[in-house]
């Protein structure tokens, strides 16, 4: 791995060439942490700060497969639990009777839904790659896939999505993002708590993490930078959702959070450090897709990676995910570093994969 001073000058170097506006990276190993910030906090604001709050969009879901393993070594759920106890509105899915063809044409599904599905994201339902009218009809109705959280409570979320037909039979692929909401809604059915709460008890409270959350102080939350449709970049609002306490605790994509606090989740993928045994770290970080569903993630999954419980499993044994509005953050669970790299544009914005992909490059 390059020298810490070396990852931090190529990303200033991206900072002043005007194709970054702001970030923090920081790598942790050995329990010590390292941490660099460059830019800034909004365009012509002050110098972003190292404790700056990000909002973590995707990153939020391995956080969802945290909660979710410490539930079930409470014995709460088990991993081949149906939903439909929890969540009836799911019991007797229709599905697509072609993953392109018409929404009425629909047979049902061949079996249940398991717990095991939502944390593979292979439950049937999710991001409609190859159906438009099912992702349009997903957005009409409020459900669509995205990188904010749901604008209506968790029981009228599952009503809507009960009225559209899976894309596909459960266990039959791969589909990204909805299966954590989904996931969240049943967890907090199963504890009677809500997903705000089980964070702060499972995870957050017991890392000491004071800064990542559901919601943000407006002060530290950073300016997001996105690309408007006619090629501007412009700010995005995600202040105020994170101002307010959210009427959707997702699972999918509603936290925010410092890189330190990150670091210290993507350490309990190490060895579960003081959140999770080494059976549930192993089923977390182990690959558990069938050739057909690892097909049918081309686009979401690089090529000869798998997918374990909400992270993406590389060939290196290193494991991780990113965040659509420019965060990333793996786990080299060999070398047992884990890293982070926060960004103030969305992957749209050009310049970010780049420079994400560059530092990758160097923390390999």
């Amino acid at each position: 791995m390059a020298e810490p001073r070396e990852i931090a000058a190529v990303l200033d170097e991206f900072v002043d060439a005007g194709r970054l506006k702001g970030y923090v990276c920081g790598v942790r190993q050995d329990g010590c942490s390292w941490l660099a910030a460059g830019g800034a906090r909004s365009m012509g604001g002050p110098a972003m700060p190292e404790d700056a709050v990000f909002p973590l969009s995707s990153n939020t879901k391995p956080i969802a497969a945290i909660l979710a393993m410490r539930l079930v070594e409470h014995g709460v759920i088990a991993l081949d639990d149906p939903v439909d106890t929890q969540l009836p509105e799911l019991a007797r899915p229709r599905v697509l009777a072609e993953p392109d063809g018409p929404l009425d044409r629909t047979v049902p599904a061949e079996r249940s839904v398991t717990v095991r599905d939502l944390l593979t994201m292979t439950a049937g339902v999710g991001w409609p790659v190859r159906n438009p009218d099912l992702g349009e009809a997903m957005a009409a109705r409020g459900v669509a896939p995205g990188p904010y959280a749901p604008a209506v409570p968790p029981g009228e979320y599952l009503r809507r999505l009960a009225e559209l037909p899976f894309a596909g039979q459960p266990g039959g692929g791969w589909w990204y993002h909805t299966c954590s909401d989904i996931l969240g809604v049943l967890l907090a059915r199963a504890t009677g708590v809500s997903v705000g709460e089980l964070v702060a008890e499972h995870v957050t409270g017991p890392l000491g993490l004071a800064d990542t959350g559901f919601t943000a102080d407006p002060d530290r939350l950073i300016v997001t930078y996105g690309l408007r449709p006619d090629g501007r970049v412009a700010p995005v609002d995600t202040a105020s959702r994170f101002t307010g306490r959210p009427v959707f605790d997702s699972l999918a994509c509603g936290l925010a959070g410092t890189v330190r606090d990150y670091l210290a989740v993507l350490d309990a993928l190490v060895d579960g450090g003081p959140l999770l045994g080494a059976e549930s770290v192993w089923l977390m970080t182990s690959d558990h897709l069938t050739e057909l569903q690892q097909a049918s993630a081309e686009g979401f999954l690089e090529p000869g990676c798998g997918y374990g419980f909400q992270v993406e499993v590389r060939p290196d044994g290193t494991v991780g995910w990113a965040g659509g509005l420019g965060t990333i953050g793996y786990v080299d669970r060999r070398a047992g570093r884990s890293a982070a790299v926060f960004t103030s544009q969305a992957f749209d914005v050009p310049g970010t994969a780049e420079a994400l992909e560059t530092v990758w490059s160097l923390l390999g």
